[in-house]
């Protein structure tokens, strides 16, 4: 029964040590449970005491062997390692020289210019707050130029359809025209109410076209002399707004040109600050220029070789991680090979002494 345990125990070894043998690619691999089959095969057969044990001594061997490999595999890996180590080491350590020297003499070269810096930025943000709100004030004026003629246009139609409605009007009077142009023209009339925002304005003329056109022949002339003035005054009053919207245009043009002009002239001073400081800082420039290169350089060679230098050492704990578990899942296949072979040894000396006498020389030690 005992002897049984400590297979069961090996199975479950050779379960979860075949993943670090795997890594090492051998073209044969060793099998516990073929080993763990032909012990069972001959303790059954009753196979002498000696072939049982070659079987576990030849799986001790093979894990020996497997393991003299690794260690051979791990003192290369590890003696890659110290020299990648050494080297970037040494790369960083160059970069990071090159760096602290260039970033000194950029110091240097920025604060002789710092003062005259300081003035460009400040010149610079005004240069670039009035040239936004130019754009902005361009923009707006050209979004406003479109509104007024679009408006103009809306204006225009509106009192070119109550001119229209009026000759219809007088037409329908004079037994010339009918109301069907007089409900075309309506709809256009409608229309340009809403385009000018005076609905509200043009609802009793169109409540005086309703009462028209339900009378037909029998309109009384009084009624479309009052509908008449009705139409005129509403296009008197399309006409000033129209008069008022085109006077606060040309007032808004004004005031955009007047300034358009203040602004101009504040941008022309701003520029001719701007050439003046940045002859002034040219030769500075320069100087920063080639120590900012060399920085950034350097900057890049010490990332790449620190990052080059991190996976090394995530690497190499790889490897020393899988070295040790590796080592310690052999040295318990080891153990339990070792103690399957005390209990074997220690079952066939029981069966031996079980056995008569006289047996003994026949059974050849057999289980």
């Amino acid at each position: 029964m005992k002897i049984a345990l400590i297979l069961i125990a090996i199975t479950l070894v050779s379960a979860t040590s075949i993943s670090p043998y795997n890594k090492l690619n051998y073209s044969k691999q060793r099998s516990m449970t073929a080993v763990l089959a032909e012990v069972e095969s001959k303790i059954q057969a009753n196979s002498p005491l000696d072939a049982v044990l070659n079987v576990l001594k030849q799986f001790k061997e093979a894990v020996n062997v497997e393991q003299v490999n690794h260690d051979q595999i791990f003192n290369i890996e590890y003696s890659e390692c110290d020299s990648e180590f050494e080297f970037r080491n040494k790369e960083v350590e160059d970069a990071s020289n090159v760096v602290r020297d260039s970033t000194s003499q950029l110091n240097v070269c920025k604060t002789s210019k710092i003062r005259t810096t300081n003035q460009q930025e400040v010149n610079q943000q005004q240069l670039f707050t009035y040239q936004e709100h130019l754009t902005l004030i361009l923009t707006t004026a050209e979004n406003e130029q479109g509104y007024f003629k679009k408006r103009g246009r809306d204006y225009e139609d509106s009192l070119h359809a109550i001119d229209e409605a009026l000759d219809i009007l007088s037409g329908i009077a004079n037994g010339k025209r009918s109301f069907a142009e007089l409900s075309s023209v309506s709809k256009s009339m409608l229309q340009t109410s809403f385009n000018i925002q005076q609905t509200i304005n043009y609802a009793p003329i169109f409540y005086a076209f309703t009462q028209l056109a339900s009378q037909q022949d029998l309109v009384d002339p009084s009624q479309i002399e009052r509908v008449e003035q009705l139409l005129l005054q509403l296009r008197e009053n399309v006409h000033d707004n129209y008069n008022e919207f085109t006077t606060s245009n040309a007032a808004a043009v004004a005031a955009f040109n007047d300034q358009k002009d203040r602004i101009n002239i504040i941008l022309n001073r701003l520029s001719n600050q701007e050439e003046r400081l940045q002859d002034k800082l040219d030769h500075l420039n320069q100087c920063i220029g080639t120590q900012s290169a060399i920085v950034q350089a350097a900057s890049t060679k010490l990332e790449r070789n620190q990052q080059l230098w991190d996976q090394a050492v995530a690497l190499c704990n790889t490897f020393e991680a899988e070295y040790f578990t590796a080592t310690m899942a052999r040295r318990s296949e080891i153990s339990l090979i070792t103690e399957l072979e005390q209990q074997v040894i220690k079952r066939f000396q029981v069966v031996k002494e079980q056995k008569p006498a006289r047996m003994l020389r026949y059974a050849k030690l057999k289980y």
